[in-house]
Protein backbone atom coordinates (compact mmCIF):
# COMPACT_ATOMS: atom_id res chain seq x y z
CA UNK A 1 0.00 0.00 0.00
CA UNK A 2 3.03 2.19 -0.11
CA UNK A 3 6.60 2.19 -1.16
CA UNK A 4 9.95 2.90 0.39
CA UNK A 5 12.67 5.04 -1.13
CA UNK A 6 15.94 3.43 -2.34
CA UNK A 7 17.56 1.31 0.35
CA UNK A 8 21.08 2.45 -0.41
CA UNK A 9 22.50 5.89 0.11
CA UNK A 10 23.44 7.96 -2.97
CA UNK A 11 26.59 6.71 -4.61
CA UNK A 12 26.38 3.16 -3.27
CA UNK A 13 24.25 2.02 -6.19
CA UNK A 14 27.04 3.05 -8.55
CA UNK A 15 29.26 0.24 -7.28
CA UNK A 16 29.56 -2.36 -10.00
CA UNK A 17 29.89 -6.10 -9.53
CA UNK A 18 28.24 -9.51 -9.72
CA UNK A 19 26.02 -11.17 -7.10
CA UNK A 20 28.31 -14.16 -6.96
CA UNK A 21 31.94 -14.37 -8.12
CA UNK A 22 33.73 -17.41 -9.55
CA UNK A 23 35.93 -19.39 -7.18
CA UNK A 24 39.55 -18.22 -7.44
CA UNK A 25 41.96 -21.15 -7.50
CA UNK A 26 45.09 -19.45 -6.21
CA UNK A 27 46.97 -22.60 -5.25
CA UNK A 28 46.39 -26.15 -4.17
CA UNK A 29 46.55 -24.97 -0.56
CA UNK A 30 43.26 -23.12 -1.00
CA UNK A 31 41.08 -26.26 -1.41
CA UNK A 32 37.77 -26.09 0.50
CA UNK A 33 39.12 -23.36 2.74
CA UNK A 34 39.91 -21.07 -0.17
CA UNK A 35 38.78 -17.57 -1.03
CA UNK A 36 36.75 -15.94 -3.79
CA UNK A 37 37.41 -12.75 -5.68
CA UNK A 38 35.72 -9.89 -3.84
CA UNK A 39 32.78 -8.45 -5.79
CA UNK A 40 29.77 -6.25 -5.28
CA UNK A 41 26.21 -7.56 -5.13
CA UNK A 42 24.31 -4.81 -6.88
CA UNK A 43 21.95 -7.31 -8.50
CA UNK A 44 20.65 -8.50 -5.11
CA UNK A 45 20.65 -5.19 -3.26
CA UNK A 46 17.18 -4.00 -2.26
CA UNK A 47 16.19 -0.64 -3.72
CA UNK A 48 12.53 -0.61 -2.66
CA UNK A 49 10.38 -2.43 -0.11
CA UNK A 50 6.60 -2.36 0.30
CA UNK A 51 4.09 -3.93 2.71
CA UNK A 52 0.49 -4.97 2.12
CA UNK A 53 -2.15 -6.41 4.43
CA UNK A 54 -0.45 -9.74 5.14
CA UNK A 55 2.46 -9.80 2.70
CA UNK A 56 5.43 -7.72 1.60
CA UNK A 57 7.51 -7.29 -1.56
CA UNK A 58 10.99 -5.99 -2.34
CA UNK A 59 12.53 -4.72 -5.57
CA UNK A 60 16.15 -5.75 -6.13
CA UNK A 61 18.76 -3.79 -8.00
CA UNK A 62 18.51 -6.33 -10.82
CA UNK A 63 14.88 -5.27 -11.39
CA UNK A 64 13.54 -8.56 -10.02
CA UNK A 65 10.78 -8.63 -7.39
CA UNK A 66 10.76 -10.88 -4.31
CA UNK A 67 7.63 -11.20 -2.13
CA UNK A 68 6.86 -13.08 1.11
CA UNK A 69 3.96 -13.56 3.54
CA UNK A 70 0.38 -14.70 2.90
CA UNK A 71 -0.32 -16.05 -0.61
CA UNK A 72 -4.03 -16.92 -0.56
CA UNK A 73 -4.66 -15.14 -3.86
CA UNK A 74 -1.21 -15.44 -5.44
CA UNK A 75 -0.21 -11.95 -4.30
CA UNK A 76 3.43 -12.96 -3.70
CA UNK A 77 3.81 -14.66 -7.11
CA UNK A 78 5.55 -11.79 -8.86
CA UNK A 79 5.95 -12.04 -12.63
CA UNK A 80 9.37 -12.35 -14.19
CA UNK A 81 11.09 -9.43 -15.83
CA UNK A 82 12.68 -6.13 -15.00
CA UNK A 83 10.77 -3.60 -12.90
CA UNK A 84 11.40 -0.13 -11.52
CA UNK A 85 8.66 0.09 -8.83
CA UNK A 86 6.46 -2.25 -6.79
CA UNK A 87 3.52 -1.85 -4.39
CA UNK A 88 1.80 -4.44 -2.19
CA UNK A 89 -1.94 -4.11 -1.56
CA UNK A 90 -4.30 -6.10 0.67
CA UNK A 91 -4.48 -9.25 -1.47
CA UNK A 92 -2.85 -8.08 -4.67
CA UNK A 93 0.38 -6.46 -5.81
CA UNK A 94 1.27 -4.10 -8.64
CA UNK A 95 4.49 -3.00 -10.27
CA UNK A 96 5.83 -0.82 -13.07
CA UNK A 97 7.97 -2.50 -15.69
CA UNK A 98 11.09 -0.79 -16.99
CA UNK A 99 9.03 0.16 -20.04
CA UNK A 100 6.58 2.12 -17.84
CA UNK A 101 3.79 -0.46 -18.21
CA UNK A 102 1.76 -1.18 -15.04
CA UNK A 103 1.07 -4.83 -14.18
CA UNK A 104 -0.85 -6.33 -11.22
CA UNK A 105 -1.33 -9.85 -9.82
CA UNK A 106 -3.28 -11.51 -7.02
CA UNK A 107 -6.94 -10.89 -6.09
CA UNK A 108 -8.68 -9.02 -8.90
CA UNK A 109 -12.36 -9.61 -8.11
CA UNK A 110 -13.05 -5.86 -7.97
CA UNK A 111 -10.94 -4.94 -10.96
CA UNK A 112 -7.98 -3.80 -8.86
CA UNK A 113 -5.57 -5.82 -11.02
CA UNK A 114 -6.92 -4.51 -14.35
CA UNK A 115 -4.20 -1.94 -14.96
CA UNK A 116 -4.94 0.50 -17.80
CA UNK A 117 -2.60 1.03 -20.71
CA UNK A 118 -0.06 3.82 -20.70
CA UNK A 119 3.24 4.72 -19.07
CA UNK A 120 3.36 5.23 -15.30
CA UNK A 121 5.89 6.88 -13.00
CA UNK A 122 4.46 5.66 -9.65
CA UNK A 123 1.91 3.11 -8.47
CA UNK A 124 0.01 2.27 -5.29
CA UNK A 125 -1.90 -0.97 -4.66
CA UNK A 126 -4.66 -0.64 -2.05
CA UNK A 127 -7.32 -2.80 -0.45
CA UNK A 128 -9.68 -3.18 -3.39
CA UNK A 129 -8.40 -0.50 -5.73
CA UNK A 130 -5.16 0.67 -7.29
CA UNK A 131 -3.90 4.08 -8.36
CA UNK A 132 -0.96 5.19 -10.43
CA UNK A 133 0.69 8.46 -11.43
CA UNK A 134 1.11 8.70 -15.17
CA UNK A 135 4.29 10.20 -16.55
CA UNK A 136 2.24 13.32 -17.28
CA UNK A 137 1.54 13.76 -13.53
CA UNK A 138 -2.12 12.77 -13.78
CA UNK A 139 -3.58 10.11 -11.48
CA UNK A 140 -5.43 7.07 -12.81
CA UNK A 141 -7.30 4.69 -10.48
CA UNK A 142 -9.12 1.39 -11.02
CA UNK A 143 -11.06 -1.08 -8.86
CA UNK A 144 -13.74 -0.75 -6.15
CA UNK A 145 -15.32 2.71 -5.86
CA UNK A 146 -17.79 2.24 -2.96
CA UNK A 147 -16.34 5.08 -0.84
CA UNK A 148 -14.89 7.32 -3.53
CA UNK A 149 -11.38 6.04 -2.91
CA UNK A 150 -10.49 5.81 -6.63
CA UNK A 151 -11.87 9.27 -7.38
CA UNK A 152 -9.15 11.15 -9.21
CA UNK A 153 -8.01 14.45 -7.70
CA UNK A 154 -7.17 17.19 -10.17
CA UNK A 155 -3.68 18.59 -10.59
CA UNK A 156 -0.13 17.40 -11.12
CA UNK A 157 1.15 14.74 -8.71
CA UNK A 158 4.46 13.05 -7.98
CA UNK A 159 3.36 10.19 -5.68
CA UNK A 160 0.21 8.23 -4.82
CA UNK A 161 -0.71 5.53 -2.33
CA UNK A 162 -3.95 3.52 -2.25
CA UNK A 163 -5.16 2.40 1.18
CA UNK A 164 -7.95 0.09 2.27
CA UNK A 165 -10.80 2.41 1.31
CA UNK A 166 -8.96 5.70 0.85
CA UNK A 167 -6.23 7.24 -1.28
CA UNK A 168 -3.45 9.73 -0.56
CA UNK A 169 -1.27 11.60 -3.03
CA UNK A 170 1.42 14.28 -3.04
CA UNK A 171 1.10 17.26 -5.35
CA UNK A 172 4.09 18.73 -7.15
CA UNK A 173 4.10 21.46 -4.47
CA UNK A 174 4.61 18.86 -1.69
CA UNK A 175 1.03 19.23 -0.41
CA UNK A 176 -0.48 15.94 0.77
CA UNK A 177 -4.14 15.28 -0.03
CA UNK A 178 -6.25 12.26 0.95
CA UNK A 179 -9.80 11.23 0.05
CA UNK A 180 -12.25 8.32 0.55
CA UNK A 181 -13.51 6.61 3.71
CA UNK A 182 -12.46 8.43 6.91
CA UNK A 183 -13.68 6.28 9.81
CA UNK A 184 -10.46 6.61 11.84
CA UNK A 185 -9.01 9.89 10.59
CA UNK A 186 -6.93 8.18 7.90
CA UNK A 187 -7.66 10.97 5.40
CA UNK A 188 -6.95 13.81 7.85
CA UNK A 189 -3.58 14.64 6.34
CA UNK A 190 -1.41 17.05 8.36
CA UNK A 191 -0.99 20.47 6.80
CA UNK A 192 2.69 20.11 6.01
CA UNK A 193 4.89 19.38 3.02
CA UNK A 194 5.71 15.73 2.37
CA UNK A 195 8.08 13.88 0.10
CA UNK A 196 6.59 10.36 0.38
CA UNK A 197 3.30 8.80 1.51
CA UNK A 198 1.94 5.37 2.44
CA UNK A 199 -1.74 4.46 2.96
CA UNK A 200 -2.70 1.46 5.07
CA UNK A 201 -6.03 -0.21 5.71
CA UNK A 202 -7.24 2.31 8.30
CA UNK A 203 -4.17 4.53 8.71
CA UNK A 204 -1.71 6.61 6.70
CA UNK A 205 1.93 7.64 7.04
CA UNK A 206 4.07 10.27 5.36
CA UNK A 207 7.66 11.46 5.24
CA UNK A 208 8.09 15.19 5.75
CA UNK A 209 10.54 17.12 3.64
CA UNK A 210 13.07 17.17 6.49
CA UNK A 211 12.86 13.39 6.91
CA UNK A 212 10.52 12.98 9.89
CA UNK A 213 7.91 10.23 9.58
CA UNK A 214 4.37 10.94 10.76
CA UNK A 215 1.40 8.52 10.89
CA UNK A 216 -2.27 9.10 11.60
CA UNK A 217 -5.51 7.08 11.77
CA UNK A 218 -6.25 3.74 13.46
CA UNK A 219 -3.64 2.56 16.00
CA UNK A 220 -5.07 -0.71 17.29
CA UNK A 221 -1.83 -2.59 16.66
CA UNK A 222 0.57 0.32 17.17
CA UNK A 223 0.88 0.94 13.43
CA UNK A 224 1.04 4.73 13.87
CA UNK A 225 3.67 4.65 16.65
CA UNK A 226 6.79 5.48 14.64
CA UNK A 227 10.06 4.22 16.20
CA UNK A 228 12.57 6.90 17.07
CA UNK A 229 15.67 7.49 15.05
CA UNK A 230 16.61 7.97 11.45
CA UNK A 231 13.65 6.75 9.40
CA UNK A 232 13.87 8.32 5.96
CA UNK A 233 10.99 6.60 4.14
CA UNK A 234 7.81 4.74 5.05
CA UNK A 235 5.23 2.26 3.80
CA UNK A 236 1.83 1.63 5.44
CA UNK A 237 0.22 -1.79 5.15
CA UNK A 238 -2.97 -3.32 6.49
CA UNK A 239 -2.29 -2.84 10.20
CA UNK A 240 1.46 -2.40 10.05
CA UNK A 241 4.03 0.09 8.81
CA UNK A 242 7.65 -0.19 7.68
CA UNK A 243 10.40 2.36 7.31
CA UNK A 244 14.08 2.54 6.46
CA UNK A 245 16.46 3.37 9.29
CA UNK A 246 19.19 5.62 7.94
CA UNK A 247 22.70 4.29 8.52
CA UNK A 248 24.70 6.61 6.28
CA UNK A 249 26.04 4.13 3.74
CA UNK A 250 22.84 2.10 3.68
CA UNK A 251 19.51 1.70 5.50
CA UNK A 252 17.93 -1.10 7.48
CA UNK A 253 14.19 -1.89 7.28
CA UNK A 254 12.25 -1.60 10.53
CA UNK A 255 8.56 -2.48 10.87
CA UNK A 256 5.93 -1.99 13.54
CA UNK A 257 2.29 -2.99 14.04
CA UNK A 258 0.53 -6.33 13.36
CA UNK A 259 2.76 -9.33 12.64
CA UNK A 260 0.45 -12.37 12.55
CA UNK A 261 1.75 -13.51 9.14
CA UNK A 262 5.36 -12.38 9.58
CA UNK A 263 4.76 -9.21 7.58
CA UNK A 264 6.68 -7.02 10.05
CA UNK A 265 9.65 -9.37 10.28
CA UNK A 266 11.70 -7.16 7.96
CA UNK A 267 15.08 -8.22 9.25
CA UNK A 268 14.04 -11.88 9.45
CA UNK A 269 13.36 -11.63 5.72
CA UNK A 270 16.94 -10.48 5.29
CA UNK A 271 17.98 -14.04 4.49
CA UNK A 272 16.15 -13.55 1.18
CA UNK A 273 17.46 -10.07 0.45
CA UNK A 274 20.88 -10.51 2.10
CA UNK A 275 20.60 -7.58 4.50
CA UNK A 276 22.30 -9.04 7.56
CA UNK A 277 25.16 -11.09 6.13
CA UNK A 278 28.64 -10.38 4.95
CA UNK A 279 32.16 -11.67 4.35
CA UNK A 280 35.67 -11.03 5.55
CA UNK A 281 37.76 -9.75 2.64
CA UNK A 282 41.53 -9.79 2.68
CA UNK A 283 44.51 -8.84 0.55
CA UNK A 284 48.25 -9.28 0.86
CA UNK A 285 50.15 -6.01 0.40
CA UNK A 286 53.45 -5.69 -1.46
CA UNK A 287 55.40 -4.81 1.71
CA UNK A 288 54.33 -8.09 3.34
CA UNK A 289 51.46 -6.97 5.59
CA UNK A 290 47.98 -8.47 5.23
CA UNK A 291 44.94 -6.17 5.28
CA UNK A 292 41.43 -7.19 6.36
CA UNK A 293 38.01 -5.55 5.93
CA UNK A 294 34.31 -6.38 6.27
CA UNK A 295 32.19 -6.59 3.11
CA UNK A 296 28.45 -6.36 3.89
CA UNK A 297 26.16 -8.15 1.45
CA UNK A 298 24.68 -4.70 0.78
CA UNK A 299 26.79 -1.59 0.83
CA UNK A 300 30.40 -0.52 0.65
CA UNK A 301 33.42 -2.28 2.14
CA UNK A 302 34.06 -1.30 5.79
CA UNK A 303 37.71 -0.68 6.73
CA UNK A 304 38.26 -0.83 10.50
CA UNK A 305 40.93 1.53 11.83
CA UNK A 306 43.09 -1.36 13.09
CA UNK A 307 43.10 -3.94 10.30
CA UNK A 308 46.63 -5.17 9.47
CA UNK A 309 48.54 -8.37 10.20
CA UNK A 310 52.27 -7.47 10.16
CA UNK A 311 54.70 -9.46 8.03
CA UNK A 312 56.58 -10.55 11.17
CA UNK A 313 53.48 -11.61 13.12
CA UNK A 314 53.92 -14.33 15.73
CA UNK A 315 52.70 -17.75 14.54
CA UNK A 316 49.27 -18.85 15.88
CA UNK A 317 48.69 -15.63 17.83
CA UNK A 318 45.24 -14.15 17.14
CA UNK A 319 45.23 -10.44 16.29
CA UNK A 320 42.03 -8.43 16.54
CA UNK A 321 40.75 -5.48 14.47
CA UNK A 322 39.01 -2.45 15.92
CA UNK A 323 35.22 -2.55 16.20
CA UNK A 324 33.18 -2.72 13.00
CA UNK A 325 29.88 -0.84 12.90
CA UNK A 326 26.93 -1.74 10.67
CA UNK A 327 23.86 0.47 10.61
CA UNK A 328 25.20 2.43 13.59
CA UNK A 329 25.53 -0.78 15.64
CA UNK A 330 28.87 -2.37 16.60
CA UNK A 331 28.68 -5.93 15.24
CA UNK A 332 32.12 -7.23 16.19
CA UNK A 333 35.77 -7.54 15.17
CA UNK A 334 37.78 -9.44 12.59
CA UNK A 335 40.41 -11.76 14.05
CA UNK A 336 43.37 -13.20 12.15
CA UNK A 337 46.47 -15.25 12.82
CA UNK A 338 49.52 -16.46 10.91
CA UNK A 339 49.78 -20.26 10.68
CA UNK A 340 52.99 -22.29 10.58
CA UNK A 341 52.55 -22.98 6.85
CA UNK A 342 52.42 -19.16 6.25
CA UNK A 343 48.69 -19.18 5.51
CA UNK A 344 46.62 -16.51 7.27
CA UNK A 345 43.44 -17.67 9.02
CA UNK A 346 40.55 -15.26 9.59
CA UNK A 347 37.54 -15.33 11.89
CA UNK A 348 34.87 -13.00 13.23
CA UNK A 349 34.00 -12.34 16.86
CA UNK A 350 30.51 -10.77 17.21
CA UNK A 351 29.66 -8.39 20.01
CA UNK A 352 26.44 -10.29 20.76
CA UNK A 353 25.51 -13.87 19.81
CA UNK A 354 23.44 -16.67 21.32
CA UNK A 355 26.71 -18.30 22.49
CA UNK A 356 28.03 -15.17 24.15
CA UNK A 357 30.30 -13.77 21.50
CA UNK A 358 32.21 -16.89 20.48
CA UNK A 359 34.51 -16.73 17.47
CA UNK A 360 32.86 -17.52 14.10
CA UNK A 361 35.06 -19.52 11.74
CA UNK A 362 33.90 -19.15 8.11
CA UNK A 363 34.20 -22.24 5.94
CA UNK A 364 36.48 -20.34 3.55
CA UNK A 365 38.86 -18.56 5.91
CA UNK A 366 42.47 -19.20 4.82
CA UNK A 367 44.56 -16.85 2.70
CA UNK A 368 47.11 -19.04 0.86
CA UNK A 369 50.77 -18.25 1.33
CA UNK A 370 51.06 -17.91 -2.47
CA UNK A 371 48.20 -15.42 -2.80
CA UNK A 372 48.99 -12.52 -5.20
CA UNK A 373 49.53 -8.99 -3.90
CA UNK A 374 46.88 -6.25 -3.70
CA UNK A 375 43.87 -8.18 -5.03
CA UNK A 376 41.00 -8.41 -2.55
CA UNK A 377 39.89 -12.01 -1.88
CA UNK A 378 36.79 -12.92 0.10
CA UNK A 379 35.84 -15.67 2.51
CA UNK A 380 32.53 -17.51 2.76
CA UNK A 381 29.41 -15.66 3.90
CA UNK A 382 28.59 -15.44 7.61
CA UNK A 383 25.87 -13.82 9.73
CA UNK A 384 27.35 -11.78 12.60
CA UNK A 385 24.33 -9.55 13.21
CA UNK A 386 23.71 -8.75 16.90
CA UNK A 387 20.45 -10.08 18.31
CA UNK A 388 19.28 -6.52 19.06
CA UNK A 389 19.35 -5.73 15.33
CA UNK A 390 17.36 -8.85 14.41
CA UNK A 391 14.38 -8.08 16.61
Amino acid sequence: MGWLAPLLAPGVEARAGLALAALLLVAAAALAGGWQRAAGQDGRRVVEITVGDMHACALRGSGEIACWGDNEFGQIEAPAGGFRAVSAGDWHSCAIRESGEAVCWGDGRDGQTDAPAGRFAAIGAGGFHTCGVRESGEIACWGLASFGQPAVAAGGFVAVSAGGFHTCAIRESGELVCWGLNTDGQTDAPGRRFSAVGSGLWHSCGVRELGEVECWGDNEFGQTEVPAGGLRSVSAGGAQSCGLRDAGWASWPVCWGERDFGQTDAVNAAAEVNLDRGRIVVRRLAEGRTEFAWQPAIGERILPRRRYVPADARVDRWLRSSLIELGGVAIGRIEARLRADRRIESAFRPTSTPTGGERILPTARYLPAAAPHDGWLRGSEIDPTPLALRR
